[in-house]
Order: C-alpha cells, then sequence, then structure tokens
C-alpha cells in the first residue's frame, strides 16, 4: 500500500487510471453461476475505504467512484454483494444509499451498528458488530444483553454477527 498511498500525492491522474484499468479486468471476469436457491452472492471487503485510513477528500476521488462502479455493475449483471466493511465505516454510511434499495448486505467491524440503522433503516442488510472481544472475555450474560439490545434496536432486516474473525483461545481449541 506504500506506492499507493504516495501516488495519491504524487501521481493522482496515473492512481485513477490504475483504478480505471483494474475496475475493466475485474468486470471482464464473469460472475459466478448461481447457487442451488438461485442466488448469486459476491463477497467482498472495503478494507482500505474505512474513515481511519484515509481522508473523505481521499476517499471521494480515489476510492468511492470505482467502488460504487464495481458494486452496482455487480447488481446489474444479477448478484447481490455482501461487502465487509473492515475498521470504522461510520462516517461514510450515507454513500451506501447511493446503491438500490434491498440490493447489498453490509457485514459491519467497528462501524456504529446503531447509527448505521439510523442512517440505513432498512435499504440495505446490516450485519454483524457482536464484538469478537466480548465473546472472547465477556460473560454470558454480558453477550446475551448485548445481542439483545442488537434485536430490539437494529432488528428487522439485520444479520446478527460477531464483528470480525473471532480470536481462538486456549479453552476453545480442541485437544
Amino acid at each position: 500500500m506504500k506506492g499507493t498511498m504516495l501516488d495519491m500525492f504524487r501521481r493522482p491522474a496515473k492512481l485513477l487510471e490504475a483504478c480505471d484499468f483494474l475496475l475493466r479486468k475485474f468486470l471482464e471476469r464473469p460472475i459466478p453461476p448461481p447457487n442451488e436457491y438461485g442466488n448469486v452472492r459476491m463477497f467482498m471487503t472495503n478494507t482500505r475505504g474505512s474513515d481511519d485510513f484515509m481522508s473523505t477528500k481521499q476517499f471521494d476521488t480515489f476510492y468511492w467512484p470505482t467502488f460504487k462502479k464495481l458494486v452496482m455493475s455487480l447488481i446489474e449483471r444479477g448478484a447481490t454483494p455482501c461487502i465487509f466493511f473492515e475498521g470504522t465505516f461510520t462516517s461514510r454510511l450515507e454513500y451506501l444509499l447511493e446503491f438500490p434499495k434491498g440490493k447489498i448486505s453490509a457485514r459491519l467491524d467497528r462501524t456504529d451498528i446503531f447509527r448505521a440503522k439510523e442512517i440505513l433503516r432498512d435499504h440495505v442488510c446490516i450485519e454483524g458488530n457482536v464484538p469478537s472481544s466480548l465473546l472472547q472475555i465477556g460473560s454470558v450474560q454480558e453477550v446475551k444483553d448485548y445481542c439483545k439490545k442488537l434485536i430490539d434496536v437494529v432488528g428487522k432486516g439485520a444479520v446478527i454477527s460477531w464483528d470480525r474473525g473471532v480470536p481462538q483461545t486456549k479453552s476453545s481449541r480442541k485437544t
């Protein structure tokens, strides 16, 4: 990523050309066939688009236009993008309203899921946000209370799951 980050400042036009090139190459590839239920789900990540990775200006210039074209193309081709928004995406949630209603799933990592529900309502399927740290060291009651809050507040149209990969602890390993 070091070269890319430097190119945002040193060669922005070339970086945008590279983004367009990579997008064209990706879109030349066929989407996978539907599963047994007729659905085509495309699992993808939004790793470098987080609030703490680049400024809003950089996001608007270098990230969002290409990412939006990619997601829109997948939707137009009949796929359902299931996007993992790694890190914090709270300040950028409004961007997701640019996608057609009901056409993407947004799995949230450290994004404020309650704020996401306020902004997105039933526009996208919201998934995630049970902190893996809570699952690891929280009491059973703390986990139940947090999950109940998620169900009560985020509720319909959401998938309650952990925020990211759950680290394996010594007690959870099979011997």
